[in-house]
């Protein structure tokens, strides 16, 4: 019982002066201008705006999420109308995410163009399609060194016979552009993770604990041709996954060719595993249109595991924006080969499909469409907790719509509706989601966002919602987020039901260009047991 009311305590506490800071700073805030990724290139990503007048090297850019402003990337370098940044902890980020920026010097705060779309979970090529523009650049020669380092701690508390956890993770990135100005580059994504007093099982598997996530290096043959050696997911190729091993491609003014031979990560974890041996092709065209780009590209791989065919597949994939506010995306997956009863067969099933469509009838109004049959995603590193789990399983695949409406400034209203019927579920899934967003608040010039999640599993009927309410404290330095949550869950093939109170506490601080510190408290209240987190 301390145990519990010392947590309950802490979080009263950083809520109420929180709250205090909220409402007695004030001042003038930065003009708000929206752009897009437009590229994805390792850890650097790349995001266009109609002009970076006013972004400074070392600015923070923002990213909607549930429809309310989080830091999201740090500027390293900028031209006139794009930004090369590194992500800010452990966002991700996929080509057309939008990207908000705060210009400097704005005597008031207006929204040049309010995003009002919602993050969508795309295809994994959709993330990685490479915009014409960025492609159709010629490398510069010149060395470039850019890198990361960060350092994070998450700690779970209760008051459950458990004990408490803490975990830390480390994580080192980093991208070396032609190396003393050769036709030599470099590119890492490095994790280290570990529980308190549980170093002994870090000695007994280090990977266990670590994770690579990329490690290669690549060599410009020319500005046509180029050769990849180590782990490395392929743009191109995305669906693939990470290749241990050598990838060339070359470009034939809008085709291009490649070829891939190695191995696949260990499935269970993550590390170097020489028995799964994989190789393939793949061609594809990628070019510009009037409004935006096409590109296409079919592949064809085999897979095998300790010499034997594990699995023979080709995939294409296809990208477009060649109708005016129009983007389109679709992929599909063929296996050509199976093994029943012992007996090998070349067969052709589809295994996979995703289509999606986005039309933006108007500056005010878009449209969402998608129907989806992916396999869901296997996190080898995730920090959900189960409320935003249950979202996610209940949102993945099926047919989905989506309506995003600004009928006035500053006031965005989203609804979100999926189903999904499986021959193993019980019954069909159905999701139901809605949000409403006010971004400037009177008198606190705050952000006040309002959600529902109505969903249908397998397996429950579940409610969720959420009011956040989020700051610039100090702007450009000192950000702030609340965030509270009301879980209903009930559990069809028993009586038992799941009601939770979430409250959330986030400050983000700049310190200069090149030092971000975040702080994260989160309170999970049930019947009986309480749980907190500080990240």
């Amino acid at each position: 019982m301390i145990k519990k009311r010392k947590h309950i305590k802490l979080l009263i506490q950083m809520v109420v002066f929180s709250l205090g800071l909220v409402f007695q700073v004030s001042g003038q805030e930065p003009k708000i201008i929206e752009g897009a990724v437009s590229y994805i290139s390792g850890q650097s990503i790349y995001v266009k705006f109609e002009s970076t007048q006013g972004i400074e090297n070392g600015d923070t850019l923002f990213m909607l999420k549930n429809e309310i402003l989080t830091p999201a990337l740090i500027v390293e370098h900028r031209s006139s109308i794009s930004c090369l940044c590194k992500a800010v902890g452990e966002n991700t980020f996929k080509v057309a995410d939008q990207i908000v920026g705060k210009q400097k010097g704005a005597k008031n705060r207006e929204v040049t163009k309010t995003q009002t779309e919602e993050q969508v979970e795309q295809d994994v090529n959709e993330q990685a399609l490479v915009s014409l523009e960025k492609g159709t650049e010629k490398p510069s020669a010149a060395q470039n060194v850019a890198g990361r380092i960060s350092l994070s701690s998450y700690s779970n508390f209760s008051n459950s016979t458990g004990d408490d956890v803490h975990r830390f993770r480390y994580t080192v990135s980093m991208k070396a552009l032609n190396i003393s100005d050769s036709k030599l580059s470099a590119e890492t994504y490095i994790s280290f993770s570990h529980k308190l007093n549980q170093w002994d099982l870090v000695q007994e598997d280090l990977s266990n604990a670590l994770k690579i996530y990329s490690l290669a290096l690549k060599y410009d043959f020319n500005e046509s041709a180029t050769l990849w050696a180590g782990r490395k997911i392929n743009p191109k190729i995305a669906n693939v996954g990470a290749v241990d091993g050598l990838q060339f491609q070359k470009q034939f003014n809008n085709f291009f060719a490649g070829a891939v031979v190695g191995s696949r990560p260990d499935f269970q974890n993550y590390g170097y595993n020489i028995d799964l041996l994989e190789y393939g092709a793949y061609v594809g065209q990628s070019q510009k249109v009037e409004n935006g780009f096409v590109q296409t590209s079919l592949a064809f791989f085999e897979q095998r595991n300790s010499s034997n065919i594990d699995r023979r597949f080709t995939y294409f994939q296809h990208s477009n924006s060649f109708i005016k506010n129009v983007n389109i995306f679709s992929s599909f997956e063929l296996d050509l080969y199976k093994l029943e009863n012992g007996v090998a067969q070349n067969t052709v099933s589809l295994t996979s499909l995703y289509f999606s469509i986005r039309y933006r009838v108007s500056r005010r109004l878009s449209l969402f469409a998608s129907f989806d049959t992916r396999k869901n995603v296997i996190y080898y590193e995730t920090f959900k907790n189960y409320a935003d789990e249950v979202l996610q399983l209940a949102s993945r695949q099926g047919l989905r719509f989506r309506v995003n409406y600004r009928p006035i400034n500053y006031l965005n209203i989203g609804i979100n509706a999926g189903t999904r019927s499986r021959k193993e579920d019980p019954r069909p899934t159905k999701t139901l989601n809605s949000n409403v967003t006010y971004t400037r608040l009177p008198w606190i010039n705050a952000s006040l966002a309002l959600s529902s999640n109505l969903m249908q599993t397998s397996y429950l009927d579940g409610q969720v919602y959420g009011a956040r309410l989020s700051k610039d404290i100090v702007p450009g330095k000192l950000y702030s987020q609340f965030h509270y949550r009301f879980v209903n869950f009930n559990y069809v093939s028993s009586a038992s039901n799941l009601k939770q109170n979430i409250g959330e506490v986030n400050f983000s601080y700049q310190f200069n260009k090149k030092l971000y510190l975040s702080v994260n408290l989160e309170a999970t209240f049930q019947e009986n047991e309480n749980y907190n987190r500080v990240y």
